[in-house]
């Protein structure tokens, strides 16, 4: 039987496919992100280093589970365009959506699938964001509210929550901006009956 592995520690990602029923184990990526991320900056496009990130995390990962098919995802925030990574605290993200505060920016996610090594499927897409113009109380308030745990895993601001209220204008996939664009991903499960 067809099995579908997620390569991914994210709680969102898991939990998203939890709601849709599909039979799927989990195990973390085996690869070091940081590291592979210092290595990927020096000469590539944050686009690009989303897609090496997804394609490693699927792959490696796919070479110890060889009867699996498995999901590599990756998803990085995009300003100016330069990749901006989680921040590690809530200092950090206070400085972090202040940076963005009144500011378009992108939300670009990538997903891999291999199997035995080799790219069975990818998919890419991003999402623009634009956050309404906040007061320093408001941006301090938010991030206060957020366990540190939570934005070291989902990122600056949880969407599907109270983060919806710091937003003035959003396009895109809602599954894009949390981390796993869903439906174009269901729609390749149901192609290869991985829907069980």
């Amino acid at each position: 039987m067809n099995k579908l592995l997620l390569a991914s520690t994210s709680p969102t990602r898991n939990k998203l496919l939890l709601k849709t029923g599909i039979n799927f184990s989990k195990n973390p990526p085996l690869i070091d992100e940081e590291k592979e991320k210092i290595k990927l900056r020096k000469k590539n496009s944050p686009e690009k280093i989303c897609q090496a990130l997804a394609r490693l995390k699927s792959i490696k990962t796919s070479l110890k589970f060889p009867n699996d098919f498995v999901l590599g995802v990756d998803t990085c925030l995009i300003f100016k365009k330069r990749f901006l990574s989680k921040p590690k605290t809530k200092k950090e993200a206070i400085k972090l959506l202040s940076k963005l505060n009144g500011k378009e920016h992108r939300i670009y996610s990538s997903i891999y699938i291999s199997k035995k090594g080799k790219r069975i499927w990818k998919y890419n897409d991003e999402a623009k964001l634009k956050i309404r113009k906040l007061t320093n109380r408001e941006i301090i308030k938010n991030i206060k509210k957020l366990k540190l745990k939570t934005i070291q895993s989902s990122g600056l601001y949880q969407i599907e929550d109270t983060g919806i209220t710091l937003f003035e204008k959003i396009e895109g996939s809602y599954f894009t901006i949390l981390g796993l664009p869903l439906i174009p991903l269901l729609n390749f499960l149901q192609k290869k009956k991985l829907l069980l």
